[in-house]
């Protein structure tokens, strides 16, 4: 069977200040982008040698570094305004939704829909510094994420997002 490559599962973030979702992709200049799931994990031997283990839900973040300032980025502009105007609380908190595109959805008679399976997740964006080296601005974040996932399908070519009804 072979290995899911990397760049099959993407992150996007809403980048619209209306109601019309924008989706822009996390992506250049990132080698790694990965949800740490910090789980609670607890163990120990009961009185007939077995062990038991319990394990509950963490506070997932996922880091994201290096990005790279750039002109045509609306990522950019949005972590720029954190910065300049000291945003905090609900002002640092964004739509984000993640998509699987090895996992298609088929319509009927098992023929591809171009859409994949996706959730969209709020997540607080914990701007970590500003500034960088000589190989450019960096602005490298944590995304904090919050509340309950919204599962649905996500079209590339159209950049939507649609929730399971």
């Amino acid at each position: 069977m072979p290995k899911a490559k990397r760049n099959t599962y993407r992150v996007f973030m809403n980048v619209s200040n209306t109601s019309t979702k924008e989706w822009e992709i996390f992506g250049k200049d990132i080698e790694d982008l990965s949800r740490e799931m910090n789980n609670e994990v607890s163990s120990f031997t009961n009185i007939l040698g077995e062990v038991e283990v319990d394990i509950t839900k963490g506070a997932q973040v996922t880091s994201v570094e290096p990005i790279k300032y750039r002109d045509e980025s609306k990522i950019s502009k949005i972590l720029y305004d954190i910065y300049k105007n000291d945003k905090e609380l609900s002002e640092v908190e964004y739509e984000f939704c993640e998509v699987n595109t090895t996992q298609e959805i088929l319509g009927s008679n098992d023929t591809p829909t171009g859409t994949y399976e996706a959730f969209v997740q709020i997540g607080a964006i914990d701007l970590k510094s500003w500034g960088g080296d000589t190989t450019g601005l960096n602005s490298p974040i944590d995304i904090n994420w919050k509340g309950e996932k919204t599962f649905g399908t996500f079209d590339p070519t159209t950049k939507t997002f649609t929730a399971e009804s």
